[in-house]
């Protein structure tokens, strides 16, 4: 799983969403930035002009703000492959 480390890197850098959103000018939405900060991280969907907007405010590459959470696939992969429990009773002995 990736996870976004924007909140990181604004803190790292001493700014703030509202900053980012200001030096990308009408390219990231305020309701955009706060949710990203506030996701701690975790996005499932992250649009790729966003990503490029975020790089280029921060003037950083996407590898920076991506990172890669490890186990956490492996385990969403294992829960999905176990079978089914049977939701019938079994009968008494």
């Amino acid at each position: 799983m990736l996870r976004l480390r924007l909140a990181e890197i604004l803190e790292e850098r001493g700014m703030t969403p509202y900053a980012l959103v200001k030096a990308a000018g009408e390219r990231i939405d305020m309701s955009q930035a706060y949710r990203l900060v506030r996701c701690r991280g975790r996005v499932r969907y992250l649009d790729t002009k966003l990503l490029d907007a975020l790089c280029d405010v921060l003037g950083v590459e996407p590898g920076a703000l991506l990172e890669r959470t490890r186990g956490t696939a492996q385990r969403s992969a294992a829960k999905r492959a176990r079978p089914a429990r049977s939701r019938t009773p079994e009968p008494p002995r």
